[in-house]
């Protein structure tokens, strides 16, 4: 194997993906702008919605009395438990938490604690005064206020992640099966073979050309994000990793599709069912948690996991499964979609080639 057949080819899979739009769109230009959208939207829509948490808000009477007090100041008030109020200010659902301690007497021992994010602590203190003043209470120290370190916005974090995995999801589909149809409908692979060029120079300049499209997908969407979600070196390098074993598999999903199709037009249903599923069912836009059905469904697509992983890494948040499980998910998933491919590839639409199978 040598690197000028390879270069020459890199650069024909160039030429052919700038002439075909779909591809492009649907691989770069939709992930790309879905984010920019997204983004925008946290950066240039402030979230105007103020809810606290109340934690022991029904103890006794004064704290009922201190807890409607600051009701009256347009805060919208959740009753929870002390983890539930936890998990809910730190993803950001909450802008603040009041605890009431067991037994709270106003002017006792055991302060009233006020836990806010960086955004609403000035908000959260000033309703708060106004409480304690509507109830009568001193100003003598008696809150213990905390400033805790938010999720910048929840619904962005589940998200942005499942967007790279959608956009390596387009690459396995649109830039790699849609172009094998293609060539095999038309003979181009097949002509190719007729060159001095092998097998694995043609297997390896193809794979080669997708990874840098990764490269530069994942580097694009990484960088619009970390605009919201602070990324340290260490994060990126961990998400190019995670992008490297998630476009080994999803190319192999690609080679796959276009092995079983038998025509260029089942082909592209397979390819547009397979979109479809693993789009909205893969854990990408929504979480699968509150869904049997979906949590079903997300067990059985392989970027479910990378979806998960991509999550974890980036967002540093619990996972659907261990990362641990997610990386052996796509190593096996990968393992078993490679046999497929390899088993059912061929390089051009004739029934009865079975010869020239990869």
């Amino acid at each position: 194997m040598t690197l000028e057949p390879i270069r020459a080819l890199f650069s024909i899979q160039l030429a052919e993906t700038r002439r075909d739009f779909g591809a492009v769109f649907l691989s770069l230009i939709f992930p790309l702008f879905f984010v920019l959208l997204l983004s925008g939207s946290v950066l240039l829509s402030p979230d105007f919605t103020v809810e606290f948490g109340v934690v022991n808000g029904d103890t006794n009477a004064e704290s009922r009395a201190f807890a409607d007090a600051l009701a009256s100041q347009n805060v919208a008030l959740r009753t929870l438990g002390a983890d539930e109020a936890a998990a809910g200010l730190d993803s950001g659902e909450l802008s603040a938490v009041v605890t009431f301690p067991e037994g709270w007497r106003p002017g006792g021992a055991e302060p009233l604690r006020l836990d806010s994010g960086e955004t609403f602590s000035g908000f959260a203190q000033t309703a708060v005064d106004a409480a304690r003043a509507r109830v009568g209470l001193a100003d003598d120290g008696s809150i213990d206020a905390r400033v805790v370190t938010q999720a910048r916005n929840a619904e962005f974090n589940f998200i942005y992640p499942g967007m790279l995995a959608l956009a390596l999801v387009q690459l396995g589909l649109f830039m790699t099966a849609t172009p094998i149809l293609k060539a095999r409908d038309r003979g181009t692979l097949r002509y190719l073979l007729l060159t001095p060029l092998t097998k694995t120079e043609m297997v390896f300049s193809q794979i080669a050309f997708r990874l840098a499209v990764a490269i530069v997908q994942i580097g694009i969407l990484l960088g619009v994000g970390s605009f919201i979600v602070d990324l340290t070196l260490l994060q990126w390098v961990q998400t190019a990793g995670l992008a490297l074993m998630g476009v080994v598999m999803l190319i192999a999903v690609g080679y796959a599709l276009s092995g079983l199709a038998s025509s260029t037009e089942s082909g592209m249903a397979l390819i547009m069912i397979a979109n479809f599923t693993l789009m909205f069912g893969g854990n990408i836009f929504w979480d699968p948690e509150g869904s049997t059905v979906l949590m079903a469904i997300a067990h059985v697509l392989p970027v479910s996991y990378l979806a998960d992983a991509f999550r974890q890494v980036i967002t540093h948040t619990d996972g659907l499964w261990p990362l641990w499980v997610d990386l052996v998910a796509i190593v096996g998933w990968t393992a078993a979609i490679l046999m497929l491919a390899t088993r059912t590839f061929s390089f051009d639409m004739r029934s009865g080639d079975t010869a020239q199978r990869a």
